[in-house]
């Protein structure tokens, strides 16, 4: 029996304007999002040209704006500080955001609710909302101008109790009596039950909590006064306010490329992990 050539283009016609429909959307899309990505990364890219840019011989790499901006402030001592403060809070932040997270996910307990919705409360009012407060609270401690005071603020992080709080829920119960019946107690239960559900959630909130600690100005403006505790954005700004020859863009470009290029090297060598870690935690 004889195929009819013209039935067979009419049911295929649909498929090939179907099929050129979503390439065609594909590819908008794609370029949509370079055109975005490239209106958000070129001020970036543009620090990071002025600062490896010889001004002089206006050609080749070079390393001696970095060599300046050292000599100009003390951002290895400011290094040293960020370092201590956005790992030191980070670390307070995950012990007390575990243990937090725990008891809300896994007890029982009055005004259970008014507590998780005090945590949810840190996250919609933002800190600057009560820095007058704390800061008063901080020079009444003495603890002005040091790196505890830095801290203290954000020693338990709203978004790290959710973020345990829901790890530790998706936990069945069914891990938590076999271990009892292994003979563990409440904290090797915790240790070797909950805690290792709970990594996606310790990676995603350290991402959150680095790179705004990394980039924090405001607070560590306010707090600090000498360079013992003053973190590197803050002495970055003072590069700024220095120069008595006007604004030297080409330092400014390296003390800013010192602040941004750790945390593009940690994002760019953990990229899939961190996204994965983001895609399970988030949810809550």
């Amino acid at each position: 029996m004889a195929v009819n050539p013209a039935l067979n283009t009419a049911k295929l016609k649909p498929r090939f304007e179907a099929k050129s429909r979503r390439k065609w959307a594909s590819t908008v899309h794609g370029l949509v999002l370079a055109a975005i990505a490239l209106v958000w990364g070129f001020p970036t890219l543009w620090v990071l040209y002025e600062a490896f840019f010889d001004s002089g011989k206006r050609i080749g790499f070079t390393l001696q704006n970095f060599v300046q901006a050292f000599a100009s402030a003390p951002f290895a001592k400011y290094s040293v500080n960020t370092v201590v403060i956005v790992f030191g809070l980070l670390a307070v932040q995950l012990v007390t955001g575990a243990a937090v997270g725990f008891v809300l996910a896994r007890f029982d307990f009055p005004l259970k609710s008014l507590v998780t919705a005090v945590f949810v409360m840190q996250i919609v009012i933002p800190i600057y909302a009560v820095m007058i407060e704390d800061y008063q609270i901080l020079r009444a401690m003495h603890l002005l101008d040091t790196k505890a005071g830095l801290m203290l603020p954000y020693a338990v992080s709203g978004i790290a109790v959710l973020s345990f709080r829901q790890a530790f829920r998706s936990v069945p119960r069914e891990l938590e009596e076999a271990a009892r019946l292994d003979g563990y107690r409440m904290f090797g239960i915790f240790r070797r039950v909950y805690l290792p559900q709970a990594v996606p959630a310790a990676l995603a909130f350290a991402v959150i909590s680095v790179t705004y600690h990394w980039t924090d100005f405001l607070w560590p403006m306010i707090v600090t006064n000498t360079a013992q505790s003053r973190p590197i954005v803050v002495g970055l700004a003072m590069l700024a306010q220095s120069s008595e020859s006007g604004m030297q863009w080409n330092l400014l470009a390296a003390g800013t490329a010192i602040v941004i290029i750790p945390v593009l090297l940690v994002f760019v060598a953990a990229t899939k992990k961190i996204l994965r870690a983001f895609s399970t935690t988030f949810n809550w």
